[in-house]
């Protein structure tokens, strides 16, 4: 992959039917609409995918059918996130074989103080010329490395291009990270569900990779930010944040509640134990987001 990755890189969820299985069809109309909303990357599976609760083979199958689909047209990075490295290697194996384009792979404790060895393993199974970006989350799913630590590590493994930092605070280790990017690291992703985007691009970072609810507005703002319009930038970050504050608790049930709102997906349900949203919630969710909506087609018009 040559193409810098810059822009929206949303997470593609995983749509399950009434009956908990995958729903294949939900998918596709997903990542269709992901690629005409302008995102410049997909990724699956990620954190908001679901990652942790899919099967190996629910992992193979979705992966396949989103790589078909985008078909060439913007990159796939393919998570391959594990509480077992050993598991990651062999994940990574398989988004090659599935035609990802690159991968997100977290330091997780399971590697304890050899870090630079299993992403070395890593590097080794996903084969040259596609990056590894390093995905950086806090304790107790993430090793939560600091910054110096990821810059020796992206010394080290040549694979790693990218950093996506998802710790809180973010904007110290991105301004640390962007200053150490070089020949060693091509640049900052940040994280977060997007809560800290404007800190994170006025810090440096390249690209942004959240939940995909709100990809119409995130890809309006970032491209606002590339043309300096401030005013723009500032009103699409505000009316985003309602529904942030709401996303930090409940994660994919937002996600989910508004892509079934809008017709992309036929059920709402999660496997990752979350808090319920009554109707109460939904219904000022669902408001909020009508809201931040019409802002982003005043944009376009």
């Amino acid at each position: 992959m040559t193409k810098p990755l810059t822009g929206v890189l949303p997470i593609v969820p995983t749509p399950f039917g009434h009956d908990g299985l995958i729903d294949e069809l939900s998918l596709k109309r997903v990542v269709t609409h992901a690629i005409e909303a302008g995102a410049s990357a997909l990724v699956y599976p990620g954190v908001a995918s679901e990652d942790l609760f899919l099967s190996a083979e629910e992992r193979r199958t979705c992966l396949a059918l989103v790589t078909r689909l985008v078909a060439n047209r913007v990159p796939v990075i393919a998570g391959v996130n594990s509480a077992d490295p050993a598991e990651m290697v062999e994940i990574t194996r398989m988004a090659v074989s599935q035609g990802a384009d690159g991968i997100m792979a977290m330091a997780v404790p399971g590697m304890e103080d050899q870090v630079g060895a299993w992403f070395a393993r890593i590097a080794a199974a996903l084969g040259p010329e596609r990056p590894i970006i390093l995905q950086n989350l806090f304790k107790p799913r993430g090793a939560d490395l600091d910054a110096d630590d990821m810059l020796a590590l992206a010394s080290e493994i040549p694979a790693i291009r990218y950093v996506k930092e998802e710790g809180i605070p973010s904007g110290p280790k991105v301004s640390r990270l962007v200053a150490g990017c070089g020949p060693d690291l091509d640049g900052v992703i940040g994280g977060g569900g997007a809560r800290y985007l404007l800190e994170e691009l006025d810090r440096g970072a390249v690209a942004t990779m959240p939940a995909i609810e709100l990809l119409e507005l995130h890809v309006a703002l970032y491209r606002a930010y590339v043309a300096h319009d401030r005013a723009e930038v500032l009103r699409l970050y505000e009316r985003s944040l309602p529904l942030l504050l709401i996303q930090a608790p409940y994660r994919m049930r937002l996600t989910k509640l508004i892509l079934k709102s809008r017709g992309l997906i036929d059920c709402d349900d999660v496997r990752e134990p979350l808090p319920e949203m009554d109707e109460e919630l939904k219904k000022i969710a669902l408001e909020l987001y009508e809201r931040a909506t019409r802002m982003v087609e005043a944009v376009d018009v």
